[in-house]
Formats: structure tokens, C-alpha cells, sequence
């Protein structure tokens, strides 16, 4: 089954090349959904935070496990190379705690070629929502069973996830 998702690339934090901080790079993102990939416009100003704001569409088969963003810098040659990388998990926007047209903020762990950290990166994404799966989703929300988070493990570590609700007097 495909899914439309809208995925905004909003700005990455403390971009690091050989460990030290990005000064005067031009950078971009890449989103890439299996073999579909979509591309920011250039940051000019923003150094190790930039930001793009970079919103597209774009469709993702139900066998997709992780979504790829990349953090790229163009050199003064024209050339871009890679700065790092961010695996998103598909059950991160579409597990049982977060169901269609909710909006999720994440942010992700740039890793470069080596492993090693080099960035965070801010997204945030929509699973957008079709009409009669929405009126289900309405239907069964307001029914009064909760079931308990999960923990799931991802690349050998333990992520824990777990909604948090607030409630106001």
C-alpha cells in the first residue's frame, strides 16, 4: 500500500566536516524514499545551522523501512560532497502512537561515512491522511482503550519511545 507523505526539512544544527564546525559552506538536503530522492535549494548564510524549510510530497511504498536524509556541502569548484546522514525509521511517523495527518517534529543524529557524529537534523513529517481512513481514525480515537508503548530496537541499541500527554486545569 502507498502512502503520501509531506516531509519539510526544516534546518540542521552544528554541521561538522573532520570534526570542526562548518563556517562558510553552501549546504543542502536530499529526502530519499527508496529510489525517489528531492533536493533543497542552497543555504548561502547559515553556516553549521542552516536552514531550508524545504517542504515536498512525496509517495512511499509500505515495504519502505527508513526514509535517508543527506547534508551536503557544494565546494567552490561546484562539487557537492557529503556531510552526513540520517536513517528515519517508517515506524517513527507511522507506528501505533502516531497515526495519519498527525504532525510529527523529529530530529535526527547526523552520521558521517565513519559513524561518527557530525549534525543534527529537524524535520518534520505528515502521513497525509485519505478521506474514508480519516473517519475511521476519528471513530476509533475516541474509544477508551490504551495500550502500553513498546520497545523497539534499532541498529543493535534500545530506542525508547513513549507519547506524552499534558493535560491543563
Amino acid at each position: 500500500m502507498t502512502k503520501t507523505l509531506e516531509i519539510d526539512i526544516r534546518s540542521a544544527e552544528g554541521l561538522k566536516i573532520n570534526r570542526r564546525l562548518i563556517k562558510k559552506k553552501k549546504t543542502f538536503a536530499v529526502v530519499k524514499i527508496g529510489e525517489k530522492s528531492r533536493s533543497s535549494d542552497l543555504d548561502d548564510s547559515g553556516g553549521s545551522n542552516p536552514t531550508w524549510n524545504f517542504k515536498s510530497e512525496m509517495p512511499m511504498k509500505g515495504s519502505v523501512q527508513f526514509i535517508s536524509i543527506e547534508v551536503f556541502y557544494r565546494t567552490r569548484c561546484g562539487r557537492d560532497k557529503k556531510i552526513g546522514e540520517a536513517r528515519i525509521p517508517a515506524t517513527d511517523f507511522m507506528g501505533r502512537y502516531s497515526h495519519e495527518g498527525h504532525l510529527n517534529f523529529l530530529s535526527y543524529r547526523l552520521r558521517d561515512e565513519y559513524g561518527d557524529k557530525c549534525g543534527i537534523v529537524n524535520v518534520s513529517i505528515v502521513v497525509k491522511p485519505h478521506s474514508t481512513e480519516t473517519t475511521m481514525f476519528m471513530a476509533s480515537s475516541s474509544s477508551s482503550s490504551f495500550e502500553t508503548p513498546s520497545i523497539d530496537g534499532y541498529r543493535g541499541r534500545i530506542v525508547t519511545g513513549l507519547p506524552v500527554w499534558r493535560v491543563t486545569t
